[in-house]
């Protein structure tokens, strides 16, 4: 009697420890299949907050002839290119505009026309001799500068390059309201 007992458990044993195998590898198993089913659709929704959405331009963009550029006159130039918006790509159309200014030396210096305070328009005032943010009264010199106003950095320059007499520039957007300038 003694040895049927002692079999008996240990078949227990042995069918005990195949369940218990069994039970993790179903736990193992089931969770492998949650993470595959769970990352997709995690990444579904954090996925648009980590990338860019709305692009402009990513090379450069013709602005117009060096000719047309006065020493120290700030010439407003409109950008006109084509923009995508998650997955729309429409025409060339107006995404900005900045200002070109040609030193003595024949160097062009580029700057967004967005104020770097919250958005708004710059302009160039010809009787001050200074840019100004209509909304905020943020005052910048002709080198962009801050002068005066709430704005927490001066004008955002901008990457430019001369071929064949043309300017050319590679037009971005910053954020806005930090001090150091950053691509949006």
């Amino acid at each position: 009697m003694n040895k049927q007992i002692y079999v008996e458990e240990t078949e227990l044993h042995s069918n005990k420890g195949r369940r218990d195998f069994l039970k993790i590898c179903s736990v193992v198993l089931s969770s492998l299949i949650g993470v595959a089913y769970a990352v997709p659709l995690i990444r579904t929704f954090i996925s648009p907050a980590l990338r860019q959405t709305v692009s402009g331009s990513t090379g450069l963009i013709e602005l117009g002839s060096i000719s047309s550029c006065q020493v120290n006159v700030p010439m407003n130039v409109k950008i006109v290119d084509a923009k995508t918006d998650a997955w729309t790509k429409f025409p060339p159309m107006e995404i900005g505009a900045v200002w070109i200014i040609m030193n003595e030396d024949k160097k062009f210096t580029a700057f967004t026309s967005i104020c770097p305070h919250l958005g708004c328009g710059i302009n160039w005032d010809e009787g001050s001799g200074k840019f100004i943010c209509p909304c905020h009264d943020s005052f910048f010199d002709i080198e962009g500068r801050v002068l005066s106003g709430p704005s927490p950095r001066g004008m955002d320059t901008l990457e430019t390059e001369i071929k064949d007499g043309k300017i050319f520039v590679k037009y971005e957007k910053m954020r806005l309201g930090i001090s150091g300038k950053m691509p949006a």
